[in-house]
C-alpha cells in the first residue's frame, strides 16, 4: 500500500478554523435537478418529488426519520433505482453518464464503511487513485484544519473522526455538487461545529450546490439557504429560508421549529 506522503508545498496555517483552500470555482457550476422523481419500495413510496439545487447554496432537506431523506439521496447516487422521473447535472444524466455524473457529485453517507486496518493515509491514497481530478494541497490543508492524523487506523476511529476523513474524502477531489446524510448525527460538539464550517464554506466560498440532509432544525438554520421539508415521501415545502423568515415574521413570531411542526402535523 502507498504511503501517504504531503505536497511540498503544504499550507501554512495556524488558525484550524480557516475553511479549505482549493482551487478557484468554475466561473458557471451547474445545478443539480431533479424532476418527478418516485420510486415504491417495500412499505414507502417517493411520490413524484421536484427540487433544484442551486450553485453556492446549502439546501437543508428536513424530515422525521422515513420521511424520505436518504431514499432521496440515494436515488441521485444511483444505489436505489428510481421508477419514473429524471436526475440531471447540465445535460449529464445520473443513468446514461453514470461516471460522469458521479464524479460532479461528492457523497457523505451516514455510516461509512472503510477497511478498518487501513491508516487514514492509505485510505486516502486509495481513495485518490479513482479521481483525477484530486487536490493535494486541498487534501493536505483539511488534513490539518481537521486535525486529522494520517498515520492513526480507521478501525481505532470515533464516528466523529470517520466523518471528518469521510468528509475530506467528499471534498478533496473538487465536486460541484455535496450531498450529506444526517453527516452531524451522534457527533460532539467540537465535531459538529467544525463540519458545519466546512459544509457552509463548500458552498458560500467555493459555489457548490450542497444538500444537508438533518433532522436536526437549529443546524440547517445556521448555514441554510434553503430548505426542503420532505413528509411520507413528499415535498411539503421548497422554500429560500431568509425569504421565509422575513414574510413569515411580519405576521407574528416565526421559527422553523413552528414552521415544519404545522406543516407535517
Amino acid at each position: 500500500m502507498t504511503r501517504f506522503t504531503a505536497p511540498e508545498n503544504k499550507v501554512e496555517n495556524n488558525d484550524r478554523s480557516t475553511t479549505v483552500i482549493a482551487r478557484q470555482p468554475p466561473t458557471m457550476r451547474e445545478p443539480l435537478e431533479i424532476e418527478n422523481l418516485s420510486v415504491r419500495l417495500d412499505g414507502f413510496s417517493l411520490e413524484e418529488i421536484s427540487f433544484r439545487l442551486h450553485p453556492g447554496q446549502v439546501t437543508g432537506l428536513l424530515g422525521h426519520n422515513g420521511a424520505g431523506k436518504t431514499t432521496t439521496l440515494r436515488l441521485i447516487m444511483g444505489m436505489v433505482r428510481k421508477d419514473t422521473g429524471s436526475i440531471r447535472i447540465g445535460s449529464l444524466d445520473h443513468q446514461k453518464d453514470e461516471k460522469a455524473f458521479k464524479r460532479r457529485i461528492g457523497f457523505v453517507p451516514e455510516e461509512s464503511y472503510f477497511y478498518n486496518r487501513m491508516t487514514t493515509g492509505e485510505l486516502i491514497d486509495f481513495v485518490k487513485g479513482f479521481h483525477q481530478s484530486w487536490n493535494e494541497e486541498t487534501c493536505t490543508h483539511l488534513l490539518d484544519i481537521l486535525d486529522l492524523r494520517a498515520e492513526k487506523r480507521i478501525g481505532q476511529l470515533s464516528k466523529g473522526i470517520r466523518m471528518k476523513v469521510n468528509l475530506l474524502l467528499a471534498l478533496a477531489y473538487e465536486p460541484d455538487v455535496l450531498l450529506l446524510d444526517e453527516a452531524t448525527a451522534g457527533l460532539d460538539p467540537r465535531s459538529r461545529i467544525e463540519i458545519l464550517k466546512l459544509v457552509r464554506a463548500a458552498a458560500h466560498e467555493h459555489g457548490r450546490a450542497v444538500l444537508f440532509s438533518t433532522h436536526i432544525l437549529h443546524e440547517v438554520e445556521q448555514i441554510a439557504d434553503r430548505i426542503i421539508i420532505l413528509d411520507h415521501g413528499r415535498v411539503l415545502s421548497d422554500e429560500n429560508l431568509n425569504r421565509l423568515r422575513n414574510k413569515e415574521q411580519n405576521s407574528g413570531s416565526w421559527s422553523l421549529e413552528k414552521y415544519y411542526l404545522e406543516l407535517i402535523s
